[in-house]
């Protein structure tokens, strides 16, 4: 390759699925030696040092022989050598016995992806990988992966670089999704304002319309705005005492002219009048939404979506110390889909920024309204998300990054 010509790398399809390689690894002694072997190569040690990313040198097994001063620092306390990049970056995925790339989510991880197709066709491939990691209470990381194939004195291995696109990816998710939604709003309002100007035009129906939609826009750039507070770890709590039986009551009122609702039905079950907790009334409401959007979403023709609200106690408690929220639908969510739902960007929905929803949930219920939020899927039972929340507010440190 002559100066100034570049590597063309193959980029990986959306939607691909990788087979799961051979667990196997190398044994101790020739690990040893791939070690020693990268490590007294010049244009190893030269490369690593330069670079200002997370790069790893892999064996044919996937372990890392030799890394950047930036891999280890974000690897932190754990050991590279020998390791797996799921197991060095600790991705959730990794934390089995057998390790990296044995889980059935790992089939669309992006780094397994490019290191498996740099290795089979021996060209050049890049690819987008989202890593949760279990550090951080979940912390998600969005990654451009480039893998390559090189030899060292005849023995193979493989370069991957890994560069933090979090930030980016963030920002054009919350624009994607924010323009989206009012371009929606806002072609509703355009199309009840030409309504308004037709002959015989039934005027209160149509300012009743206008003003839905204009309250729907409102909350709309409220939500973003939080959003955006939300990620910063700077968006400000206000709690109230307020009825669970008033906020599935604005639930429905929100969901009763949401064209995601057209042609199937919220079912709210009314739960005890003395229901109450402490919370934040918009956030929480913005959480809710989410789930019964997705739930809709997820529903045929003719279908329902469940609402209910409940009291819920400690193990061996006599009293109700939480209040749990919960939505349910029919459907059945894949095993690999259920591995990734909180994911910032992971969707099942094709299309650039999406993925926001279920993510939002667990950012805004979790750390900031205090909550525990989760689900539970199968074919037998349909879907369920659901939040738990303490009765007497988020605790003090709710909000904090």
């Amino acid at each position: 390759m002559s100066l100034g010509e570049l590597p063309t790398f193959h980029r990986l399809p959306q939607g691909f699925r990788s087979e799961l390689p051979d667990p196997r690894r190398t044994d101790p002694e020739q690990l040893a030696r791939e070690i020693q072997l990268a490590g007294r190569s010049p244009v190893v040690t030269a490369l690593l040092d330069a670079v200002d990313s997370v790069l790893l040198i892999l064996n044919e097994q996937r372990q890392i022989v030799a890394f950047s001063e930036r891999a280890a620092a974000l690897a932190a306390s754990r050991e590279l050598s020998g390791q797996r990049p799921g197991e060095a970056l600790g991705c959730v995925n990794a934390q089995t016995p057998a390790g990296c790339c044995t889980l059935p989510a790992c089939r669309t991880c992006g780094s397994l992806g490019a290191i498996l197709a740099a290795q089979r066709d021996h060209r050049p491939t890049e690819a987008e990988c989202l890593l949760r990691s279990v550090a951080g209470g979940g912390a998600s990381f969005e990654f451009s992966v480039r893998a390559a194939r090189t030899t060292i004195e005849g023995v193979p291995f493989t370069v991957v670089s890994l560069r933090d696109i979090s930030a980016e990816k963030r920002r054009e998710a919350l624009e994607q999704v924010f323009l989206h939604d009012v371009l929606n709003t806002v072609s509703g309002l355009r199309g009840w304002a030409t309504v308004l100007q037709r002959p015989g035009c039934d005027v209160r129906r149509a300012a009743e319309r206008v003003d839905v939609l204009t309250h729907q826009l409102e909350r709309e750039i409220s939500y973003h705005r939080d959003l955006v507070l939300a990620e910063a770890g700077a968006l400000t709590v206000s709690t109230v005492r307020v009825s669970a039986g008033q906020l599935l009551h604005d639930l429905e009122a929100l969901f009763s002219s949401h064209a995601v609702a057209r042609d199937r039905r919220l079912i709210v079950t009314a739960p005890a009048p003395d229901l109450e907790l402490r919370t934040d009334v918009p956030l929480l409401v913005r959480v809710l939404a989410n789930m019964v959007r997705n739930a809709f979403e997820a529903t045929a023709t003719g279908g329902a979506v469940h609402v209910r609200a409940e009291a819920d106690t400690a193990p061996r408690g006599t009293t109700a110390d939480a209040v749990r929220f919960s939505v349910h639908n029919d459907g059945a969510m894949p095993a690999d889909v259920q591995q990734r739902v909180f994911v910032r960007s992971f969707s099942t929905k094709s299309g650039r920024g999406r993925g926001l929803g279920t993510y939002s949930m667990k950012l805004l219920g979790e750390r900031h309204l205090g909550g525990e939020v989760s689900f539970a899927s199968s074919p037998d039972t349909g879907t369920t998300f659901w939040i738990r929340l303490p009765v007497g507010g988020p605790p003090a440190e709710a909000g904090r990054p």
